[in-house]
């Protein structure tokens, strides 16, 4: 590493961010001469020694603040990544080679992705997945070594582990003691790290800008896990952008709430904030999934003096319906950000109103490092935009061809597909089958979104390719239905999607959960919305009431799910009234590999033909474009 061990004069001398100006203001100077570091192991190491003793972790286990909290200095945690870093190199790891880890947000879990960093290459996956997928995640990242959570109640990672490592040929597996969890001594991570020095890096190596650091995995609205590369580049300047465009200093505390394998999490909850040592606030292993942690959220900003808050909507929504009481919140900004341009305005409103705190709402993805807009902290945020470009990112909006080339630019306020270009782009997948249609001719991105930017230079994303719901050739954006479902008082969270419809193509649907104790029905939210929707069209022709909504494993609405949920309910429907007395159907939708969705019918039809029953079926299902299957029974 070749950080200097002072400070970098002027790094955290941070200008306004009024406006789209500022950011333009900031690109006089070429980038080159902004960033002190193209290695993001020496951003780390400039944070690690910025103040050593400091606290870079406070690790609280069950999402209690006044529980048992273990802290480790920036000392401690640079000691215990080169220690990883040691080992990892001693087991065969260089430049090229993965290290692969399926952690909760435990302190383990920066260790190993520090250590990762100087050696290789760092690979972080989605604990909740199942076994078969887990396999198909470690091989697809060529994984030399693979870091998982010990036997632990109420986690099964280790479980899956066990049932595949006999297929991980020539991969080297450790395990991590989890809280109340039994200690592996054959596999233990730590007593591993303790028989390696941590003074210093046994090895040597120079890495350069375009080299890849991170895999991390991104579903996007498919719920297919691919693993996309990110850069040294890529990280290295995000490291300065985003400390620039929320005005970072070593002086900042931050809740560490995102699931760790999500870039939200690994990146701007975990490298972005050693690089510029700041202190990291573990809740719980489970971050914003534990249910206590949110209980107690303004009790933790108050205890570890939180300065920067973020989260998703869905966490954001209900901390609005729970704002702060007698608890002190001084510690806060004035700002904070978000992690989604999905932000209802509403609760943003909610948020400022009940502790004076703006929401910045940004747009991102993994592909992108993170996030590659944000509304300025110091002007408009103009709720419901994704806020103004980073500085040295471009951001367009362009019409395409059926072919996915760019035909012409947008313009002002004009809707379609959002493109980015800039330093922290991905170079693509670990699988390049993923690149096509996503990496555009002349180094743009396209990651399936449509928005316009308006006259201030402000993003707005009005909806997802894919999203979009498709009715008689008229194309509805789900987030005018969900915006104004948000606005009824017994809506906690909203998501429109469609259903099949044999004569429209596509009606929409809405999936809702309620505030506790609300007692509304579905026919009630529904005659709200169509009262309340701005296009008639868009309003949605049912709202399924939920006791709790389905989400992604970053907590937004898992619209894949609601979609085959709603292609369920409107084929049972359909076939209904054909089928008859004496026969039953059990219809059920999912991903298909050679279709991408197949809708699966299982018929019971005791004593009925069976030949007259399947041109009647055939007769429903040919009026809509999803695949279908019959299955007897």
């Amino acid at each position: 590493m070749n950080a200097p061990d002072n400070t970098v004069s002027g790094l955290y001398d941070h200008g306004p961010v009024r406006t789209i100006r500022d950011v333009e203001d900031m690109e006089r100077l070429p980038l080159e001469a902004r960033i002190p570091w193209w290695n993001v192991n020496d951003w780390i190491k400039y944070g690690c020694e910025l103040a050593p003793e400091k606290p870079a972790l406070h690790y609280v286990q069950d999402g209690d603040p006044e529980g048992k909290c273990i802290t480790t200095s920036y000392r401690d945690l640079q000691r215990r990544a080169y220690q990883a870093a040691n080992l990892f190199h001693s087991l065969g790891a260089e430049a090229n080679d993965v290290v692969f880890f399926l952690l909760p947000t435990v302190p383990q879990l920066f260790v190993v992705t520090l250590g990762a960093l100087e050696v290789g290459i760092a690979c972080g996956a989605n604990w909740l997945l199942k076994s078969d997928h887990v396999l198909e995640l470690i091989q697809s990242s060529r994984a030399k070594i693979v870091i998982a959570l010990g036997p632990t109640p109420g986690y099964e990672i280790w479980e899956n582990i066990e049932a595949v490592k006999d297929r991980l040929e020539g991969v080297r597996i450790f395990s991590v003691q989890g809280p109340g969890g039994t200690k592996l001594p054959d596999y233990d991570f730590d007593d591993a790290l303790e028989r390696q020095p941590g003074e210093r890096l046994t090895f040597q190596r120079t890495v350069q800008p375009d080299e890849l650091a991170a895999y991390v995995h991104s579903g996007g609205t498919t719920g297919s896990p691919k693993l996309v590369k990110l850069t040294h580049r890529g990280m290295a300047y995000k490291c300065w952008a985003n400390a620039w465009v929320m005005a970072h200093t070593p002086d900042d505390v931050i809740f560490a709430d995102y699931p760790m394998f999500h870039i939200a999490g690994i990146f701007g909850r975990g490298i972005l904030a050693l690089a510029n040592g700041m202190t990291i606030v573990i809740p719980s292993p489970l971050g914003a999934r534990d249910k206590k942690f949110i209980a107690n959220y303004w009790k933790f900003v108050e205890k570890f003096r939180i300065s920067l808050l973020s989260g998703v909507p869905t966490t954001l929504s209900v901390l609005a319906k729970h704002p702060p009481t007698t608890e002190d919140i001084s510690s806060m900004r004035k700002y904070m950000c978000t992690g989604s341009t999905a932000m209802p305005a509403e609760v943003a409103r909610e948020i400022e109103h009940s502790t004076g705190v703006r929401v910045l709402a940004t747009y991102g993805a993994t592909e992108f490092t993170q996030n590659v807009t944000q509304g300025p902290r110091d002007g408009d945020p103009k709720y419901g935009s994704g806020g103004l470009r980073l500085p040295y990112t471009e951001v367009k909006v362009v019409q395409l061809n059926d072919k996915g080339e760019i035909e012409r630019g947008c313009a002002v306020d004009e809707i379609g597909a959002v493109l980015i270009r800039g330093p922290s782009i991905s170079p693509g997948y670990v699988d390049p089958k993923y690149d096509e249609g996503v990496f555009v001719k002349g180094g743009w991105i396209n990651n399936g979104d449509l928005g316009r930017i308006d006259a201030d230079g402000y993003l707005w994303i009005t909806g997802r390719a894919k999203d979009l719901i498709i009715r008689g050739g008229h194309n509805i954006d789900p987030t005018m239905i969900e915006e104004t479902l948000r606005r009824h008082k017994s809506v906690l969270l909203a998501a429109a999607v469609s259903k099949p419809d044999a004569y429209a193509g596509e009606l929409p649907v809405a999936y809702v959960q309620l505030v506790k104790g609300a007692k509304s029905t579905g026919e009630e939210i529904a005659a709200f919305a169509r009262e309340h929707t701005p296009e008639r069209a868009a309003a949605p022709k049912e709202v399924y009431v939920l006791e709790e909504m389905p989400l992604t494993d970053i907590g937004k609405p898992s619209k894949v799910q609601l979609r085959h949920d709603a292609a369920e309910r409107a084929f049972t429907a359909a076939l209904a009234p054909v089928l008859g007395s004496g026969a039953g159907i059990q219809v059920k939708v999912g991903a298909d590999a050679t279709h991408g969705t197949l809708a699966t019918l299982r018929v019971s039809a005791a004593g009925r033909d069976r030949d007259v029953l399947e041109k009647a079926i055939h007769e429903v299902m040919k009026a809509y474009t999803m695949r279908y299957a019959v299955k007897w029974e």
